[in-house]
Order: structure tokens, then sequence, then C-alpha cells
């Protein structure tokens, strides 16, 4: 995809990707994302990771790298990310949810802001690093419990667990001790679910430039009975 410079005013405008009646299972739909000015990107990076519940990062994981010059983070397991799931989308139950959902798609891709602090504006590239719209398989919901069934999503093992629904928006499941995810969850307009994993990466070097990067393992499942 091609880098473009984007300045908008009005706040979260941040990038909405609506999602087109033409294309109901575009991969990189439905995403919100911070205005490209310098003096507002991290204001909105701010707004978009405020208060995340702990119960939902509970098991996030990062890990730190630092030399004289440079300053990196990756978190994973995490609701971190520069770009997130359009709010409006959330509020998902288990009543929303149970029943058999089929996948419709499949992928991972990445988005990329970076400034190098000689001018006004952050650059954004949205990569698409995976998709395979032949994925096959099924989500089964229960008011409890999750079953994946999938055919030839390599990267996602078969699991049957617990699950609880925090927030309206994320999704963790029952391992040893507790609940961990979050997968970050919306039903959109069309009744598509759209599942989502953040990788959450940053990169600074002192004085000269800043990137981060989020990378989105999505599914997109259509419920068998609409």
């Amino acid at each position: 995809m091609n880098t473009f410079k984007l300045s908008v005013s009005l706040f979260f405008s941040l990038l909405y990707v609506t999602a087109l009646t033409a294309q109901p299972a575009r991969l990189t739909s439905y995403l919100i994302s911070p205005k490209l000015d310098t003096a507002l990107w991290e204001k909105d990076v701010e707004a978009l990771d405020a208060n995340p519940p702990p119960a939902a990062n509970r098991c996030q994981t990062c890990t730190f790298q630092q030399t004289d010059s440079t300053r990196g983070r990756l978190c994973f397991n995490t609701s971190k990310g520069h770009v997130q799931l359009d709010t409006t989308l959330h509020h998902v139950s288990p009543e929303k949810l149970t029943g058999t959902w089929r996948v419709i798609n499949y992928g991972i891709f990445e988005i990329a802001d970076s400034s190098d602090f000689s001018g006004p504006l952050f650059y954004r590239k949205e990569t698409i690093l995976k998709e395979q719209q032949d994925a096959e398989g099924t989500i089964i919901f229960t008011d409890k419990s999750i079953t994946t069934s999938f055919k030839n999503i390599e990267e996602i093992p078969n699991v049957s667990k617990k699950y609880k629904i925090i927030d309206g928006k994320y999704l963790v499941t029952k391992v040893p001790g507790g609940y961990c995810g979050p997968t970050i969850t919306a039903i959109t307009k069309e009744g598509l679910l759209i599942l989502d994993d953040h990788t959450y990466k940053t990169l600074a070097f002192k004085g000269k430039y800043l990137v981060v990067r989020t990378s989105i393992r999505r599914i997109i499942l259509k419920k068998e009975d609409f």
C-alpha cells in the first residue's frame, strides 16, 4: 500500500476506514487511528489507549531494548495499538455472540506511523502481510464457552475454552490461574464479527525519528443463521 499524508481537524476523524457494502469482508476496514499532525498525534494515541481494564491486559508481555541513542518496545497479548477497531462497534455480549460463526476472511496486516521530526506530519503506511480469503472454519459460542474449528489457518490452534467479555470489547479466555487475552471484539452494522489480536512495536531514535507499528491478526466471521 502507498504511504500517504493526512492532516484532518475533527477529533477521531482519525482515519475512519468505513466498510463498503460491496466489500463487506475487507480485511482492513472498521479502523480508527490518530491524526497525522505531529501536534495532535500523541494526544490521539493516548486517548485510544486510555484506561483499558487491568483484567484485559492480565497476560500482556512487553520487552524493551535501549542503547545510547535508541529505545524500543514490543508488546503482545495486549490491548495497545495506535490503531483500534471503531469504538462504536463494541458493546458485544455473550448473548450477541451465542451461535455458530463461519470464517469469511482472515489475515495479518500492519499499520506504521513514522516521523523524522523534520516536518509537521507523521507518515502512515498500511501493509497487508497475509490475506486468506479462502480460510475455512467456524467459531461456536455459548454464553460461557468458545470452540474454534479452523481447517486451514495454521497460526491459530483449535481450542475449546471458557471465555468472558470485558467492557463489551475484550474477549479473554480461561487459562490456568485466570483469564487471558485480550482479543479486541466488535460486531458491525452488517452483522459481521471481527476479532483482532494486536502486537505493538515502537522504535525511537533520540532527536531524529519515531516509528510506531501495530500488527493486527484479524478474523472476520458471519453468523450461520444470517
